[in-house]
Order: structure tokens, then C-alpha cells, then sequence
């Protein structure tokens, strides 16, 4: 075992892993779901974190983040891998992969976490696809949460889509003038000239996208040393989450909520990466402006120095808002 590979397994507590809060299933339409309940469940206070993908998208990877940890310290997070993601087992079928089944699902994860642990307060917090996910069970279910917080969300990944290609293209274009790897950005010009619009599985689009560090901006993020060969030996998750099989077409055919914005009116944080390459920050301010929620119980929050996700790349500042904001609600 080389010196980086020990440095590594000392970083965290084994005993994290195989013994830290709750880990049980909840299973529905076919799928049997893992959900792991950490932190400070004496708090009553239960935060519902709704994970990106979905396609490769897992729950228990995030339970690592130096920023998770430290609002599990005031909060409980319940981390949920929903179906076809993660560690998500059981036989569902692709009829079922539809946003309302996934809504269905978490509906019944809500009802869960009550019954367990004796009608906590509720709070949601969705991070990409988890935002999209978390919209649409707020429009119907609202009552059910204190409050929500959306990380770099996709509820509205048609414009997203559509935002991100002009902003890859002023990055070629940009690329192009300074110098810099003038082959590969021409390439991408090239690439985008006969891609007018791009897809929610555009392969070529999110590969310029983590060129222009559209995923990742930050380098000097103490996340990045996150022990992930702690989590993959000692904890619930494994390998397998890589090689999940199954492709959401349904988000093909588009995926746009945010005309509904306005239905929402409990108390909402959207946080938001500056450099975000994925879902744009030109987002944050529109979702905030469109939410119907007062304006003295929403709040708006950019990162300066993340991209796609704050909560890796800016733990303190990221953990630091998380907290003061559900301790107002």
C-alpha cells in the first residue's frame, strides 16, 4: 500500500462508517432504496438531501463532505439513494424511471423519516438533479417541509441547457483569442455549430464543460482531499454505483418547472455556484426572483470560488449558511 493510500485510510474513523446513525431500506414500486440518517438526530431537526444524477447520482458519497459534516453536528441528514442510483436495489423497471414515480418515491421517504423518528421539523435540500426532484414534490407537498434549499438546482434543465451552450461558446470563443489550446476550442466551436441544441445526455456538450472547469473551480477546496477509499471500503456504498445500467430518457424529452416557481412560498435559500458551467448563475437570481415565497423568508447565497457545487468546494462558507438558515426556521 503506498504512503498516499495510508494517509488516506487515516483520515477518517472507520467506526464512522460501520456505526454512525441509521441505515435502513424503504422500498417502493420495485426498488428497495437505502436511506443512512446522520448527525444530530436529538436536534429534531431533519434535513431530506435529495443527491444529483440522476444517472450515476448517489446520496452516500456526500456523507464525507467536510461541509456536511459539520451541519450534521447541528442537524440530522437523511441520505437517500433513489431508484436506479447508488446503491439502490431491487428489480424497478424503466416504465417507473418517470419524475412522478421518483416524486412518489419521496413522498414515501418523508412519511418514513415521520413515522420513525416522531414528525421531526422537515427540511429539503436538493443539489442538481436534487433540485429539480425536490421542485416538483414541493409544488404538490409543500406542507410537509419547513423549509428548502436548492444547491445549483435543475429544475428549469431545458434553459439550463440552452444558457450553458452560449456560455461554452463564449468560452471557445475566448479560448481561441487568448492561445489557449486553440485545436480543442475550435473543435468545440465546430462541435456546437452543428449542435443548436443540447441535450440533458449531450456527452460532447458536458465534456467542454469540464474543460472550462464548469464542474470543479476551485483548487485550493480542503474538500478535494475528501478520503473517498474510506467510503468505498468501510462504508454502505461500493464500487457498483459506477456501473449503474439504466438511462432517464425521460429527461429527454425536456424539464422546465420554472413557471411554477410562484406556487412555492415556504422559506427558501438557493445557493449557487459563480462559475457553474452546468446550470448557469444566471439562474439563481431568476429562481429566486420567481419563487412565491415573501421576500423576507428567501434568501439568495453565490459562491465566488465553485462551480456545480459549493457544499465541495466551499464547506465553511457553504455550512456556515446552511446552518444559520435552518436555525431561523
Amino acid at each position: 500500500m503506498t504512503l498516499a493510500a495510508l494517509l488516506i485510510l487515516s483520515a477518517c474513523s472507520k467506526d464512522e462508517f460501520q456505526k454512525d446513525g441509521d441505515f435502513f431500506y424503504l422500498e417502493s414500486v420495485g426498488a428497495k432504496m437505502p436511506i443512512w440518517v446522520k448527525g444530530n438526530v436529538e436536534s429534531k431537526k431533519f434535513i431530506i438531501f435529495l443527491h444529483g444524477g440522476p444517472e450515476g447520482g448517489s446520496s452516500q458519497y456526500y456523507t464525507i463532505f467536510p461541509s456536511h459534516k459539520e451541519i450534521e453536528k447541528h442537524f440530522a441528514i437523511v441520505y437517500w439513494d433513489q431508484r436506479m442510483c447508488g446503491m439502490s436495489q431491487g428489480n424497478p423497471s424503466m416504465d417507473d424511471a418517470t419524475l412522478d414515480q421518483f416524486t412518489q418515491d419521496l413522498d414515501k421517504v418523508v412519511s418514513l423519516i415521520n413515522h420513525k423518528y416522531g414528525n421531526p421539523e422537515l427540511y429539503m435540500m436538493g443539489h442538481s438533479w436534487g433540485g429539480a426532484l425536490g421542485t416538483n414534490y414541493l409544488l404538490d407537498h409543500q406542507e410537509n417541509i419547513n423549509a428548502w434549499i436548492e444547491v445549483d438546482g435543475g429544475h428549469a434543465w431545458t434553459r439550463a441547457n440552452a444558457l450553458s451552450r452560449e456560455n461554452m461558446i463564449e468560452v471557445a470563443h475566448s479560448k481561441v483569442a487568448d492561445n489557449d489550446d486553440i485545436e480543442f476550442w475550435n473543435f468545440a466551436l465546430d462541435w456546437y455549430a452543428d449542435h443548436p441544441v443540447v441535450g440533458i445526455n449531450d456527452n460532447g456538450h458536458y465534456s467542454f464543460v469540464g474543460a472550462a472547469n464548469g464542474y470543479d473551480f476551485n483548487p485550493d477546496s480542503d474538500s478535494l482531499e475528501i478520503p473517498f477509499t474510506d467510503l468505498l471500503l468501510f462504508s454502505p456504498i461500493s464500487t457498483a454505483y459506477f456501473f449503474v445500467p439504466y438511462q432517464f430518457s425521460f429527461l429527454d424529452k425536456g424539464l422546465n418547472l420554472e413557471d411554477r416557481l410562484d406556487e412555492i412560498s415556504i422559506p427558501s435559500l438557493i445557493c449557487w455556484g459563480r462559475h457553474d458551467g452546468v446550470f448557469p448563475v444566471q439562474q439563481a437570481s431568476e429562481t429566486f426572483d420567481l419563487l412565491g415565497t415573501p421576500t423576507e423568508d428567501k434568501r439568495l447565497r453565490i459562491f465566488e470560488y465553485s462551480a456545480h457545487s459549493p457544499n465541495y468546494e466551499e464547506p465553511e462558507a457553504f455550512a456556515s449558511e446552511v446552518i444559520d438558515f435552518v436555525h431561523s426556521y
